[in-house]
């Protein structure tokens, strides 16, 4: 499944050590490029402050409407009706492909710009509404990473967005704690 609308949002990163640390990685000029890139971004240079604003937008709607189908199994009507209007603002040509018998016809953007790549990004989460489990949707069980995750395990039980990271810290501290507990001393 394609995962853009969770990564733009989890590019609000946020010390998983709990250091307080936060960078906004619209704002990293390498994630930033990698990330359009990997959307079908066409543009040679990157977005200046006002398009990264729009992504920001974009980033907080699906942040928006990730929670409430957290929260409540549903989207807001003001919500879809804004994501509507993202993939609404990104146009596509169809092209008929082939010859000899074989046919096809491909979706292809009328232009490479931020418009296209904004529309990629709600594509992707309008394609888990659509054939996806919006029930599958979590923040990661590390109050300090806040990451969203699409929980693709077979049961259901991915509780971190990276076992080896978040996962381990959070058992590591847990474990720690037990063994401070257990070597206190109980009042009588």
């Amino acid at each position: 499944m394609n995962l853009l609308w969770a990564d733009l949002i989890n590019s609000d990163w946020h010390d998983y050590r709990g250091g307080g640390g936060r960078e906004d990685r619209i704002e990293n000029d390498a994630w930033l490029a990698n990330f359009l890139a990997r959307c079908g971004w066409a543009g040679g240079r990157l977005p200046g402050s006002d398009g990264r604003e729009e992504l920001r937008r974009l980033r907080a709607l699906l942040r928006c409407l990730a929670l409430g189908l957290m929260a409540t199994g549903t989207v807001s009507r003001r919500n879809l009706l804004a994501l509507r209007r993202t993939l609404a603002e990104a146009t596509v040509v169809r092209r008929l492909e082939g010859g000899g018998g074989r046919w096809s016809v491909s979706l292809v953007p009328a232009s490479g710009d931020l418009a296209h790549v904004m529309g990629e990004i709600a594509n992707s989460f309008a394609t888990l509404l659509v054939e996806g489990d919006p029930s599958r949707i979590k923040v990661c069980a590390n109050s300090d990473c806040g990451w969203v995750i699409y929980d693709e395990s077979r049961n259901r039980t991915r509780r971190w967005c990276e076992a080896a990271e978040c996962g381990n810290l959070i058992n590591v501290r847990r474990f720690r704690r037990r063994r401070r507990q257990a070597r206190q001393p109980t009042a009588p």
